[in-house]
């Protein structure tokens, strides 16, 4: 990862940073949707599964894991 990229600062500021970060887009995201600002949507949601997957690293929780969670809610 380049040293000073966004990614990087944010992972070096720990999960708690991040997990704020998550809440925040959750929010953005949220919020697009209920006031139909639907032409912003996809950008929120991007910011929200971006910051999702780096809490994810942040934590050594792997996508995969998410998947088999997801697979064995199917029942």
């Amino acid at each position: 990862m380049p040293e000073g990229s966004y990614t990087a600062k944010l992972l070096s500021e720990g999960p708690s940073r991040v997990g704020q970060k998550v809440i925040e887009e959750a929010g953005e995201a949220a919020l697009a949707a209920a006031t139909g600002e639907t032409d912003n949507l996809p950008a929120e949601i991007a910011d929200l599964l971006y910051h999702t997957l780096t809490l994810m690293a942040s934590v050594g929780v792997s996508p995969n894991a998410v998947w088999e969670e997801l697979r064995a809610r199917r029942g």
